[in-house]
């Protein structure tokens, strides 16, 4: 099962999707690979991403690796970085059948032409990720809006313009299926750079389902943003952040993926409906915590012309009592039975 079968309509009050994004952090390795796939499972992902690309085919031999992988012990060439990081084809679909029979969604990035015909051609997926990196990758673009009906747009160190652009070619190309994640591209992202608000400005200027891909340490980024309204949040997982390779030290490790999935959870329930009502954990506060009016002479007789210097207000409410906002209906009106000091004055004790 992937993507766009799993979820690509979000329907208000439903939790906020999590993809588990195994990405690079397999480090080649399959036992490593499906211990990932097992843990992404077990917590609850609703969705498990990993990559497809061919170095040579995206990177030149001259590319430097970023601060964060040369932070992260990668002295190799960006190129020879990656190629250790490709994962082989036999993997990639094995990873994705496995999916498929723990019933878990699957997405793939797709970083050039030949990946997204592996991705679309051998694995049979219908939807695939844009990385951030390829947002002005016109011809890869529009070559994945033939191939697929869905894309997951990243939108790191892009603007607005950008984007718009992106979503103009894709639906030049056919109606796609399109949902934008907001993301800042550096690992670990700072908590101060990653712009939140901006889940908010995309869905207002394209109304598109507007998810987070969030690359900064801990759960607060991600929890912020479902709160936000974003659609989905994606985090980059690992067995252990001191494994070698580029993207471990900046993912999540098991416990903080399970506490960022019971997060999702927490938040959509804090939601709620957007209705401003009463609750049902409320009803049996209601009138203990609201007041009413007492009597608050020594002794008040029927027939006693109500004046409001007469009348407490105090708790709980007894049910049928008169409520403070309806002073002016009782005031000069006569009491028809006797009231006692902190005795309820109700409804019933007026002909009105």
């Amino acid at each position: 099962m992937d993507f766009v079968s799993r979820k690509f309509d979000f329907n208000p009050g439903e939790r906020c999707i999590v993809i588990g994004e195994i990405g690079v952090n397999h480090n080649n390795d399959r036992d490593t690979l499906f211990k990932l796939l097992d843990a992404g499972s077990h917590v609850g992902c609703d969705i498990i991403k990993l990559q497809r690309f061919k170095a040579e085919d995206e990177i030149a031999e001259s590319a430097p690796t970023t601060e964060y992988q040369v932070k992260a012990g990668e002295g190799d060439s960006q190129l020879e970085m990656a190629k250790k990081l490709e994962l082989p084809d036999e993997l990639l679909v094995e990873a994705y059948e496995y999916c498929q029979q723990m019933d878990i969604g699957f997405l793939c990035t797709a970083f050039d032409h030949g990946s997204v015909d592996f991705v679309a051609d051998v694995l049979g997926c219908k939807s695939v990720k844009v990385p951030s990196p390829e947002i002005t990758n016109r011809p890869l673009i529009e070559y994945m809006a033939q191939k697929f009906d869905a894309l997951l747009v990243s939108t790191g160190a892009s603007d607005l313009d950008e984007v718009a652009a992106v979503i103009e070619w894709i639906r030049n190309i056919g109606d796609r299926e399109i949902a934008l994640m907001h993301c800042t591209s550096e690992y670990p992202a700072p908590i101060d750079q990653v712009n939140l608000t901006a889940i908010n400005t995309m869905r207002a200027a394209f109304e598109l389902p507007v998810g987070y891909s969030d690359h900064t340490r801990g759960v607060v980024a991600g929890t912020v943003a479902a709160s936000l309204g974003a659609a989905m949040i994606e985090k980059h997982y690992t067995l252990d952040k001191n494994m070698p390779g580029p993207d471990h030290n900046a993912s999540a490790d098991i416990p903080e993926l399970t506490q960022l999935v019971k997060a999702m959870k927490d938040v959509s329930l804090c939601l709620g409906d957007g209705i401003k009502r009463p609750v049902a954990a409320e009803a049996k506060n209601r009138l203990l915590i609201r007041k009413g009016f007492t009597c608050a002479l020594d002794s008040m007789p029927a027939g006693t012309l109500i004046d409001a210097s007469m009348l407490g207000i105090k708790r709980p409410l007894v049910k049928g009592a008169v409520e403070p906002f309806d002073l002016d209906k009782i005031v000069g009106q006569k009491i028809s039975k006797s009231k006692r000091f902190d005795e309820p004055i109700l409804w019933s004790d007026f002909n009105l």
